[in-house]
């Protein structure tokens, strides 16, 4: 799984580096005509527990799970669709340690590889301003890791699935061609995994996260 995800994020780096140098600041210029561009965002997630997360996390008495989120996504405005981009996006988040009762630490990272649309209704160019934002991930991935390292006990879990995502943000145009965004953004995730004793398992959560970045 580790080779697959270093696969996809290195086509989606390549993708949006060849955009930058063939069309750089297309979005920020907000031409009428097609044009395509990369996004890079970087901020702060927290995430909340449902379906077989949220009983050990509850039992374990442990504080807010959040940590860095950050995104790369390439987005093409389509000359004949107004006001909609649509793109491929690579989303994750490394989380900072949880702690919990009896000196227990807990980590919940994921990431996550789809498709995503923006819609702004209120631009002129169809390129600014106030968006709207979706997100389908088809693929996702959470790793979540309890730990007592004095005690030596090491506790690790994993899952696949899909999730969802809605946003809301802001495309600000900068002088030189290029443009500044900022989103909220809140996410939704189902995902299965195996479970010692148990087996097959569902495992649900959501984060809430507010990001700041680049349009280039």
């Amino acid at each position: 799984m580790g080779r697959i995800l270093s696969l996809l994020l290195t086509g989606l780096t390549v993708v949006v580096c060849a955009i930058a140098q063939s069309s750089p600041a297309s979005a920020a210029n907000g031409s009428g005509n097609g044009f395509t561009y990369g996004e890079l965002k970087v901020g702060y997630g927290v995430t909340q527990f449902g379906d077989g997360l949220s009983a050990r996390y509850e039992a374990g008495n442990f504080g807010t799970s959040g940590g860095i989120l950050s995104s790369i996504a390439a987005y093409r405005k389509f000359d004949p669709i107004d006001h909609f981009h649509f793109g491929l996006k690579f989303r994750a988040l490394g989380a900072m340690p949880s702690n919990g009762d009896n000196n227990q630490e807990m980590f919940f990272n994921f990431w996550g590889a789809g498709i995503s649309t923006k819609y702004f209704p209120f631009s002129a160019t169809g390129s600014d301003g106030l968006f709207l934002q979706g997100d389908y991930y088809f693929t996702t991935q959470f790793t979540q890791k309890y730990r007592r390292t004095e005690a030596k006990e090491f506790d690790h879990q994993f899952a696949i699935g899909g999730s969802v995502t809605l946003g809301l943000g802001y495309q600000y145009k900068l002088s030189n061609g290029y443009a500044l965004v900022a989103a909220v953004e809140y996410d939704w995730a189902s995902r299965r995994g195996e479970v010692q004793g148990i087996g097959d398992a569902t495992f649900k959560n959501s984060n809430f996260g507010i990001q700041l970045g680049l349009v280039f």
